[in-house]
């Protein structure tokens, strides 16, 4: 599977891209299509007008989210596909400026999915017969799918109603005397919403603190960063790093180097250097084979 770049949420085009959910929908089309998509192929799937879906990848391969593909017999048009497998998004919850972003990211998901839930709500649902789940995100369910969501659903529901064990007793206590109440500190509510018409569905948006991010990274992962990339980006940072051109190594990979320049651009990004100078220096002394080699 590709590789999931986290999007800094303090980059304000990162705020954009989470509030524009129709580019989002587009992501989740390609996501599940598995596979590179045109944009002729993206507007006979989605019966969207082919400038907007266009406007829609540029967005998405702007913040490293899709890759371009040459076209390739029988294929006549370049082609996209998802360049990560989920959408991770980060920031820093020490700075209250961040925290309040992501806040607002939520709430801007809120109104979305009650916007949807509203204008796509199933006239012929009726609750008494239904269940409720709220997850605040837009999804295609199969009939398998539902079967595993009911299986899902029933152990939540089990682990919610099992008898809590009772807290001990402070030493020193009366007889009979019971401890203090515990009061609630979660509310849960699971809600399932039949909805119909066309929509589509959005992708499930992983928002996690940078410093759990940092935290969840293996004490013993390689200092290069290499392990960190990509099949393709790994090929195209040591390819850059012995100083290779771009045009040189898309003739190689047989890519365009627009596609080669926006794998340069996110190795770049992870490995925090701007220049191919100072991707050779970070990869000095590292064992590699030539490009192309297996």
């Amino acid at each position: 599977m590709p590789h999931t770049t986290p999007l800094q949420l303090d980059d304000e085009g990162v705020l954009g891209l989470l509030r524009d959910f129709e580019a989002l929908r587009t992501w989740e089309v390609l996501r599940s299509a598995r596979t590179a998509a045109t944009i002729a192929e993206l507007a006979q799937a989605t019966g969207l007008e082919r400038c907007v879906l266009q406007e829609h990848v540029d967005l998405l391969a702007k913040h490293g989210l899709v890759d371009a593909v040459r076209a390739r017999k029988p294929r006549k048009s370049v082609g996209y596909r998802v360049a990560t497998d989920r959408i991770v998004v980060t920031f820093d919850d020490r700075r209250v400026e961040s925290v309040e972003r992501a806040m607002s990211s939520s709430e801007s998901v809120r109104r979305e999915f009650e916007r949807c839930v509203e204008r796509h709500a199933d006239p012929a649902f009726h609750p008494a017969v239904g269940v409720r789940f709220r997850q605040r995100s837009i999804q295609h369910f199969t009939k398998e799918d539902f079967a595993e969501l009911r299986r899902r659903m029933l152990a939540v529901i089990e682990f919610l109603a099992a008898p809590r064990p009772r807290p001990p007793q402070p030493r020193g206590s009366r007889v009979g005397s019971i401890a203090p109440a515990v009061f609630c500190n979660q509310a849960i509510a699971l809600r399932l919403d039949p909805i119909v018409g066309q929509l589509l569905p959005l992708p499930a948006v992983w928002m996690t603190p940078r410093l759990k991010l940092e935290r969840g990274e293996p004490a013993n992962a390689d200092k290069t960063g290499l392990p960190a990339l990509a099949p393709r980006e790994r090929e195209v940072a040591l390819a850059l790093a012995d100083g290779l051109s771009r045009a040189h190594v898309a003739e190689r990979m047989q890519l365009s180097v627009h596609t080669v320049a926006t794998l340069a651009r996110r190795v770049f990004r992870k490995f925090g250097v701007s220049s191919q100078a100072a991707l050779a220096a970070r990869l000095a002394g590292h064992e590699r084979r030539k490009l192309g080699e297996r």
